[in-house]
């Protein structure tokens, strides 16, 4: 019982580790809806610990990893993180919180929320 209730906490972490806009609200396998998966959606990281997040773009009824551009949401959340624009690499440089944000070919504003700790 016990290994059962952990895997349901598991998947239902996995589950909820995606976050996507909506452009167009048809679902990716009908019209060809255009959203931004960004995984994981929320970061944890340590001072001088990075990760480097997966943006996938939906289009034509399937998924493609894409290289989308990462930015900060605001300027200030600079002295949280550094952020590398291209790969989305995220390194802490002090305890705090900032929100980076996936854009790509007219798909964007995909969330990722990071907290350093």
């Amino acid at each position: 019982m016990y290994r059962l209730l952990i895997a349901s906490m598991a998947y239902t972490a996995a589950a909820s580790s995606f976050t996507c806009v909506v452009n167009d609200p048809s679902p990716c396998g009908s019209n060809g809806g255009l959203f931004i998966l960004v995984s994981p959606s929320v970061v944890v990281v340590s001072v001088g610990e990075s990760l480097t997040p997966r943006a996938s773009w939906c289009h034509d009824g399937r998924y493609d990893n894409v290289a989308a551009q990462w930015s900060l949401e605001q300027a200030a959340q600079a002295n949280i993180i550094t952020l590398d624009a291209t790969t989305g690499r995220i390194t802490g440089r002090r305890a705090g919180q900032a929100k980076v944000i996936a854009t790509y070919e007219g798909a964007d504003g995909a969330a990722l929320q990071v907290t350093v700790r």
